[in-house]
């Protein structure tokens, strides 16, 4: 027996023996031992094609594994050279399987001795087989035994072997793999193997290189998102693995805070786990819950199966299963989920949740949900029976699937009272507006042409007025220059003229969803019109710092229908009368607008403030439209609302006044408009700037007033006074405010504008009408660890692709706080007091979340209603994180709405159906 020291030529000796005989190729890395080398080569060569003549005897039992060093493996390895042996007796089947993968051998031998250029051993590997260690390795001659010690490694074909200590026997070509007696107190070198997708770890092992069986002991494997912890396990070539005293569980630690646990074990690679009889056991403590047989799919495919539900028990609707259902697996593309809700006293919920998507083409999701809920029953006072319904479709398609085309769509349609009745998530209870938006355009390249065609809808849920258009058509031609020639020579002022053209035709019906009835709709309950719009632009500078637009613009409208108005003094009310056709109006306005900017700026060489600006925006600007009441459009009439006692008891009106897409404006107008905009920003010192070594920061983003004066109309020419302002404080506070202003006095006793000012009568320059304020803020604190986007994560996907939305909670964020509050001020006559009352309305949000612990984080999210003095609806979840498992506990703990909801489950979506869940129905709470 030869010993070679550490390091000093790095199984350079046997890498080239093993290469000769189709055994080992390991690194060469030292070239001063090659005359030596390649003499024990050629000795042990002569050697080794003796014994490979003879029959192979069994090192095993006589030298041991380098005198077993590994004492626990010893006496199974004795026990096991049956079942390793590479020529022991097999079935019909597997021996069609070996004649296939000897001549498969051959086949492999073959190229690598042209590779090598030598003549390899009928019992030599096929594949080169590479290997290095660590510290030292021992070459045992006489009973062809190689060990390598420290950190080895073998690969062979697609197997990847690393170990403490690795012993092969090149007789009975097996290898053993056990840690390494110098690195047992270092825990973090564990012994793996790797092949092909499959990859565990394990204390020791035994492999046989042509058979490919292998016994296997204390093994953890992984397969999807589960976990198998066994005992000892045997592993067949086809890597079917036969488990002893395991352990399946989706907790990733070395000893796992729960499994299930079974004396035997089958794992199919890619297929499925199956166990005998097992039971569930949490912090290794066995429970009550046995099951007969398990079947775990590790599949990457997804397939189809039952969902079992969970059961709850309320008061009003007694003993209720929720969430049961089944998945169907249809193809690659496309899914569905059916679930339902059945209580025992009537109540049910039905949903089908279909998933799809084609890759470079489309994706999307469908969901139908319908609930029936009865509250008592029909001799009791009080019972309710409410249906509800709601249809959810997401579609999208890939911008690249046809260039030039796209198809989306976006609906949310169902009743107004479903995810108050159905729903426990406070933003879906707090929402009162459903929209949807299905929307084809089509796009030619190389024109500025461009189709789209929508269906649209909008749902109030509180006033449950629902507003259909079908469809909506709109042609756009996109700005062009039609004055620009090709090859122009220099810019011409007619070369910045622009023009575009666009095209809406709308088809709209109004109606209530308790009283839609589809039966009923006709023609007559939908409002149609097209609108077209032409508009002409040129942008120009004069006297360098001066900015002139100036734009033409020409409406026209096709309509159906016309509607008259009139006060029948015979009946006492007023009186409507329609006519159906077609017919068309026109209008067209001019406008020209000057602007500058104006710079004032103020500089300091000492101090933390180093400079001060100020931009001023003025703005002024003309346009003009005539009467389109008058002759000879006449597009209004003059008609009364009220008895007509007085001769000037009148108004004028737009006989298209039902239209919905615009009317031509009444009256003349001269219009001058005047704006003002400012911007103030300081320039500090700055530590965190590393280059120039300040900052700049705005004060005010926009501060601005505007109004206008008509010379053309005959009384009220000025309009009122509107003032904004907007800035944001420390990055981090946002605020804005608007706020208007009237000119003209106010006549109390009538209840109505005059036409002097306030300024004429002697009461100030404006009288304040209407005002609003607006502050928002959002503080949280940096993630933990300068941690990644949370959408980026495995658990992330995982919840979002089982309509989780509400589930994930980051724990990377320690706190965050969000705020909003608004306030509107109006200031509206009362007609008893004969004075002005100032309303105002206030709204205030607010939403945060704390991290009590690394593990515990709890949210609150609430609001408080001004006007009746008492808090909006109040939301408190608190989150634990238990590793492989998740706490949740949500409650509304105060309002119509208290309730709660406890979920213990586990994470993972293999074991999704291990979870505990208890309800309070609000249904159920004393009000």
């Amino acid at each position: 027996m030869y010993k070679l020291s550490k390091r000093r030529f790095q199984l350079a000796i046997f890498a080239g023996l093993m290469s000769l005989n189709g055994k080992f190729i390991l690194k060469f890395p030292s070239l001063r031992c090659f005359t030596t080398g390649m003499a024990i080569i050629f000795i042990f060569f002569i050697t080794n094609a003796g014994y490979s003549q003879t029959e192979k005897s069994n090192v095993f039992s006589s030298a041991g594994v380098a005198k077993d060093s590994i004492n626990a493996t010893k006496d199974s390895v004795k026990m096991n050279l049956d079942t390793l042996a590479a020529n022991r007796i097999r079935p019909v089947d597997s021996l069609k399987k070996d004649s296939i993968a000897a001549a498969s051998d051959t086949s492999k031998r073959r190229k690598l001795e042209q590779s090598l250029g030598i003549k390899i051993s009928k019992d030599g590997l096929p594949s080169v087989v590479k290997a290095e260690s660590q510290d030292s390795a021992v070459l045992d001659m006489q009973h062809n035994l190689f060990y390598l010690y420290g950190k080895a490694k073998v690969n062979y074909e697609d197997m990847q072997l690393n170990a403490g200590q690795i012993t092969y026997a090149q007789s009975d070509n097996l290898v053993t793999a056990a840690p390494y007696e110098a690195d047992k107190k270092d825990t973090s070198n564990k012994q793996t193997f790797t092949q092909g997708k499959e990859k565990f770890t394990m204390d020791s092992m035994q492999y046989n290189f042509k058979s490919k069986r292998a016994i296997v002991r204390n093994v953890h494997s992984q397969y999807g998102e589960g976990y198998v912890y066994s005992e000892q396990v045997k592993r067949n070539p086809d890597q079917t693995i036969y488990g002893w005293h395991s352990i399946y569980t989706t907790c990733a630690l070395d000893t796992p805070h729960f499994g299930i646990n079974a004396k035997k074990i089958k794992v199919i690679p890619n297929k499925l786990i199956i166990s005998g009889p097992c039971n569930l056991t949490i912090e290794g403590v066995p429970t009550p819950l046995f099951l007969p047989f398990g079947l775990f799919p590790i599949s990457q495919s997804q397939k189809s199966g039952f969902i079992l539900p969970t059961y709850t028990i309320e008061e009003q609707r007694g003993l209720g299963l929720l969430n049961g259902g089944y998945y169907f697996y249809i193809n690659d593309y496309v899914d569905l989920l059916t679930q339902a809700n059945v209580y025992t006293k009537g109540s049910y919920a039905l949903s089908g949740m279909s998933d799809y998507d084609d890759l470079y083409h489309y994706k999307g999701t469908f969901r139908f949900s319908y609930a029936y809920n009865k509250t008592g029953e029909d001799f009791e006072p009080g019972a309710t029976i409410e249906k509800d319904f709601m249809i959810n479709w997401t579609h999208q398609s890939d911008a690249k699937a046809i260039p030039g085309q796209s198809f989306n769509a976006s609906v949310q349609v169902g009743t107004s009272t479903f995810y108050s009745n159905n729903s426990y998530d406070p933003n879906q209870i707090l929402q009162n507006q459903y929209q949807s938006n299905i929307t084809y355009t089509k796009s030619w390249q190389g024109t500025p042409f461009t189709l789209t065609m929508s269906g649209l809808h909008n749902q109030n849920t509180e006033t449950k007025q629902v507003n259909v258009t079908l469809p909506d058509i709109n042609f756009h031609v996109a700005q062009i220059n039609p004055f620009q020639r090709k090859k122009a020579i220099g810019i011409h002022w007619y070369d910045k003229i622009t023009a575009s053209y666009s095209m809406d035709f709308l088809n709209r019906t109004s109606f209530y969803d308790s009283t839609f009835n589809l039966s009923k709709l006709s023609l007559t309950n939908f409002q149609s019109g097209v609108h077209h719009t032409v508009p002409i632009s040129a942008s120009y500078t004069i006297l360098r710092y001066i900015n002139m637009s100036f734009s033409i613009n020409y409406d026209e409208y096709w309509l159906n229908n016309k509607l008259y108005v009139h006060y029948d003094s015979l009946a006492g009310k007023l009186d409507s009368a329609n006519t159906y056709g077609f017919y068309t109006a026109r209008d067209f306005n001019a406008g020209v607008t000057f602007s500058t900017r104006i710079y004032g700026m103020k500089l300091f060489k000492k101090g933390n403030l180093r400079g001060i600006r100020h931009v001023i925006t003025p703005s002024i600007g003309l346009s003009y439209h005539p009467d389109f009441g008058a002759s000879p459009f006449n597009y209004y009439y003059k008609t009364h609302l009220d008895t007509p006692a007085l001769a000037n008891n009148y108004t004028y009106l737009s006989q298209y006044a039902t239209s919905i897409v615009g009317v031509p404006p009444n009256g003349k107008s001269g219009q001058v408009n005047f704006g003002l905009s400012n911007n103030l920003q300081i320039k500090i010192k700055s530590s965190k700037d590393t280059v120039t070594g300040y900052k700049n920061v705005t004060l005010i983003d926009a501060f601005g007033i505007s109004m206008s004066y008509n010379p053309a109309a005959d009384s009220f020419r000025w309009s009122p006074i509107a003032l904004n302002f907007r800035t944001n404080v420390l990055d981090k506070i946002n605020i804005s405010s608007s706020a208007s202003f009237d000119p003209y006095a106010f006549n109390y006793d009538e209840g109505r504008d005059v036409p002097q000012t306030m300024e004429q009568d002697g009461f100030g320059l404006a009288r304040f009408t209407t005002a609003t304020l607006a502050l928002g803020t959002n503080f949280h604190s940096k993630p933990i660890g300068g941690a990644t986007n949370p959408t980026n994560s495995e658990e992330y996907g995982r919840i979002m692709r089982n309509a989780g939305y509400n589930d994930y909670v980051d724990f990377n964020i320690p706190w965050s706080f969000n705020l909003s509050y608004s306030l509107s001020l109006n200031q509206t006559y009362n007609a008893v007091s004969r004075r002005d009352t100032l309303v105002y309305s206030q709204t205030l949000t607010f939403s945060g979340e704390l991290q009590i612990t690394k593990r515990w984080k709890t949210t609150l999210s609430t609001g408080y209603n001004f006007d009746y003095k008492q808090l909006t609806l109040t939301s408190i979840d608190v989150y634990r994180d238990l590793h492989c498992w998740a706490m949740h506990l949500q409650t509304v703990p105060f309002g119509p709405r208290k309730s709660f909801t406890f979920t213990l489950n586990v994470k993972s979506a293999i074991l999704q159906d291990l979870k505990l869940i208890r309800r309070r129905d609000y249904r159920d709470s004393p009000n």
